[in-house]
């Protein structure tokens, strides 16, 4: 027999209250009226709005299209206004530029042309050893061509004459830098404006003088930065696994071809490029976020587990092959060069026992008097009637043993190398044109966000190699237990960047260091926009996203997504 209803009633009511008031939210005020902290109001706020939420995959064609020309106009806005700003040319740039029948307009004297920046190059017909590489005339390849060759289309366009201007130049640079920064909001996975967040702080990287003058030269680096952005882009895409997959590795071979024949040091690319292929992009439905997006095919084709590595496999044999031919299409002379720094610029001057170097190299005791000279010194070792035997005996794979055999040299080696790519500045060459107000060699400074980064680094180097050990770490996390190609991409990233910043060291060393160390320096500094990727990704899963209420009906719980 139920007695006193109407008490029973009252009493879960206050039960109810209690329980509601316990699980409820905090209000913004409290009765109190104390006001929130605003620190925290913010951080959930950003964290609500610039989240990557469910990780889920799709393109979003507005988005992209608005990011890619925000970030080629604010390219272009950066390098030409108020004034223009490059990279000055030391002497290397003519010998890729001159192939397009053009000479630059500059002084002849050599510390009169690198105190400004020259951009304007008028046609001209080289003979002899005139053109290519500087003291053999061999033709000079790089994929840097074919900003350089659409400049030269665009120069007279432009209102700036025959010939080449390197302002046009950087122009088409900062139209594909554009195109890839479109590519990249599609790949990315996660709320749009997740999306466009990443792709903001890469545009900041690149917008660094560091890296961006290098688009209005006539120097290499410009291709070398847009190849390792476009095979982020192709890697992405082919880890979603969306799209026919012959399509997606096909993407990663032409943006691996045209990053290795930017320069010749981004050969090192190529093991991780490798394990990148090998490493087999998810089923549909298997990565987080993905089952709302990816639908399997309606009836799958049953096929040998060989079947799925035929095609990786395949394109790094293509892609070896392509570099293995590159490479030897390479002028002889800049081998040449680089092992003599390797040996004369780098091993010797740092030795403890540059005799008995020189001994297990198998060299001739005379050459210790070349030590510490370049190739055009007047104690240079091509002066030495023994020089036939440096050529002979010589080669990377000896540099790469004597290492072996000598591994502690490697830990001052390193140091070297360290602080040179945190001092990524070329204070050698100027950034603004002649007559523009400037002084000689003086370096613009618009938006120093990764030199200011790097300069503090500097004074703790131990947490630039920190900062990478914990993108590497971050990246396995996310790889493995959140399934996003971010965290693939953080992996690859890391280990392609100690990867170069080795094969300058051991190619060459202390020659023009901080010039050859800027490539492995840009890869250092896409650290920054994938850490803010992973913290984010490891921050937020598809459990933590509110239910969207529909109208008319109750909103339905929301579901772990495998």
């Amino acid at each position: 027999m139920i007695e006193n209803p109407t008490g029973n009633a009252a009493g879960l009511r206050e039960r109810t209250a209690e329980t509601q008031e316990v699980f409820a939210p905090a209000p913004v005020r409290g009765r109190d009226r104390t006001k929130a902290r605003p620190v925290s109001s913010v951080a959930r706020y950003l964290a609500r709005t610039f989240g990557p939420g469910a990780l889920t995959l799709g393109s979003v064609p507005g988005v992209a299209l608005m990011a890619g020309l925000v970030s080629a106009a604010l390219m272009m806005v950066r390098l030409l206004i108020p004034e223009p700003v490059g990279m000055g040319d030391q002497g290397d740039g003519h010998g890729l530029v001159c192939s397009l029948g053009v000479m630059n307009q500059r002084p002849w004297d050599y510390a009169e042309f690198t105190k400004y920046l020259h951009p304007s190059w008028v046609p001209h017909q080289f003979y002899g050893e005139g053109c290519g590489a500087s003291g053999s005339g061999e033709p000079y390849f790089s994929s840097q061509l074919l900003f350089l060759w659409l400049g030269k289309l665009l120069t007279p366009l432009l209102g700036w004459g025959e010939g080449l201007d390197t302002r046009a130049v950087g122009i088409v640079c900062c139209a594909v830098f554009g195109l890839l920064i479109a590519a990249l909001v599609n790949v990315l996975p996660g709320r749009a404006w997740f999306r466009v967040l990443i792709a903001g702080l890469v545009t900041a990287v690149m917008a660094d003088g560091i890296f961006a003058d290098f688009f209005i030269s006539p120097y290499s680096e410009a291709a070398a930065f847009l190849g390792i952005l476009a095979v982020s882009v192709a890697l992405l895409h082919y880890w979603n696994g969306r799209g026919p997959r012959w399509l997606a590795v096909l993407l990663v071979v032409v943006a691996t071809a045209f990053t290795v024949s930017a320069k010749t040091q981004t050969v090192s690319w190529l093991p991780v490029i490798a394990l990148a292929l090998l490493w087999q992009p998810w089923r549909p439905g298997t990565a987080e976020g993905d089952a709302t997006v990816v639908e399997p095919s309606p009836a799958p084709t049953q096929r040998p587990r060989w079947w799925t590595w035929l095609l990786p496999a395949t394109a790094i044999l293509v892609i070896a092959a392509f570099s293995v031919g590159f490479t030897n299409a390479q002028p002889k002379r800049f081998s040449e060069v680089n092992l003599y720094n390797a040996v004369f610029v780098e091993l010797l001057p740092y030795s403890p026992t540059p005799e008995a170097d020189l001994e297990w190299l198998g060299l001739d005791g005379s050459f210790i008097n070349a030590m510490d000279t370049t190739v055009d010194s007047s104690r240079s070792a091509v002066h030495n009637p023994l020089y036939h035997q440096f050529q002979e005996k010589i080669s990377l794979g000896t540099i790469a043993g004597f290492y072996a055999t000598h591994p502690e040299r490697l830990i001052t080696m390193g140091e070297r190398g360290i602080t040179a790519m945190l001092t990524p500045e070329l204070g050698y060459v100027g950034s603004y044109l002649e007559g523009s107000g400037h002084g000689p060699y003086e370096k613009e400074r618009r938006f120093p966000v990764v030199l200011g980064l790097f300069s503090a680094l500097k004074a703790a180097p131990v947490a630039f190699v920190g900062m990478q050990l914990v993108t590497l770490l971050l990246g396995l996390a996310v790889a493995f237990r959140k399934r996003s190609a971010v965290g693939r991409l953080a992996v690859v990233m890391v280990l392609g960047c100690w990867l170069q910043f080795w094969a300058v060291m051991l190619n060459g060393g202390q020659s023009e260091i901080y010039k050859h160390m800027i490539i492995a320096g840009f890869m250092a500094a896409l650290c920054g926009p994938l850490l803010v990727a992973l913290i984010s990704v490891l921050a937020s899963g598809p459990l933590k996203e509110p239910a969207r209420k529909r109208r008319g009906r109750r909103a339905k719980p929301a579901t772990a997504v495998s």
